[in-house]
């Protein structure tokens, strides 16, 4: 029967990923939809993962698992455009290797495309501390961002990588993340699709699990997050499936954002910033300095796609 499924290949970028991909892998092995194979790539790092990798494709049976090692380092966009270059399934599936997928994560999301024939479709997560499992919230859309897509994608980046589920044919015609980007490359590549008329569906149940990052890992650093969102909105900033005022009020929001944090230590990049934030949108940068002012006052403030009120 799995064989009058569609093909899955799940793509597992692997770095130091020894102590954790263990956990990834099993969520696959439990998955409900048995038609899939996973493609590992270990990013230039000397660890036991292999090791873990080819005992799982033992328990699996044979054509059930590949595993496909990169020499030196690449980083995470490079390694995932290598396995998705390997792929031949009609899905693409992400999973980060430490983060988990509940038993009907596949099936759901590939369900959802069979009977809608759209491209891409995403599922919330929940969001659990690195050690202990403890569920601290849920990453994925308000009500609201969903009705008001793409402007709310603009706006904050609520897709976790390992909740997407997209048509390998589309993947094709968008092309591989941009191994240039350091942070935020998956915010780059959602915007990137929709830039491409990718037809998205929300399956709105909670489908995988988004581990907390080690502190030491980049996902700590707030200030780097937020300058990689907001060199990838520059990147996107004359995106017309967005509308211009959503575009400029968010543009000058994330900019002044990272003057704000960096003034006192990092002046130049903070002079960087507001440089850019004034000369893609005077008008939005004046808007934005409203919004900071009127939060730092401590009045009341409401933040939308639709503008400041």
């Amino acid at each position: 029967m799995a064989m009058n499924l569609p093909l899955v290949n799940i793509i597992i970028p692997a770095h130091n990923a020894a102590g954790l991909i263990s956990e990834a892998l099993q969520s696959v092995q439990e998955q409900t939809y048995s038609h899939w194979q996973v493609i590992v790539v270990e990013d230039g790092t000397q660890d036991s993962t292999e090791a873990i990798v080819q005992i799982f494709a033992q328990a699996m049976g044979e054509g059930k698992v590949r595993y496909i090692r990169h020499p030196e380092n690449q980083g995470v966009s490079a390694t995932r455009n290598t396995a998705i270059a390997a792929a031949q399934g009609q899905y693409i599936a992400l999973l980060d290797h430490d983060d988990t997928w509940e038993p009907e994560h596949l099936e759901k999301l590939v369900t959802r495309l069979e009977q809608t024939g759209a491209d891409f479709a995403y599922a919330p997560a929940v969001f659990f501390e690195y050690h202990t499992h403890r569920e601290i919230g849920i990453h994925g859309p308000q009500a609201s961002e969903w009705t008001e897509f793409p402007h709310s994608l603009f706006n904050r980046s609520y897709i976790p990588v390992s909740g997407v589920v997209i048509r390998r044919s589309a993947a094709n015609q968008v092309g591989g993340f941009d191994p240039k980007l350091q942070k935020a490359e998956d915010l780059d590549y959602w915007l990137r699709c929709v830039e491409a008329g990718l037809r998205f569906e929300y399956v709105s149940e909670v489908t995988n699990g988004y581990r907390q990052r080690n502190p030491k890992a980049a996902t700590a650093d707030k200030r780097g997050i937020l300058e990689g969102h907001a060199r990838v909105l520059r990147k996107h900033r004359n995106l017309t499936a967005v509308s211009r005022s959503v575009r400029d009020l968010v543009l000058a929001r994330y900019h002044l954002g990272v003057v704000r944090r960096s003034f006192k230590t990092e002046p130049a990049k903070a002079w960087e910033f507001l440089y850019w934030s004034i000369r893609i949108t005077p008008l939005g940068s004046l808007a934005a300095l409203r919004w900071f002012l009127l939060e730092t006052l401590g009045r009341e403030t409401r933040y939308t796609t639709r503008g400041v009120a």
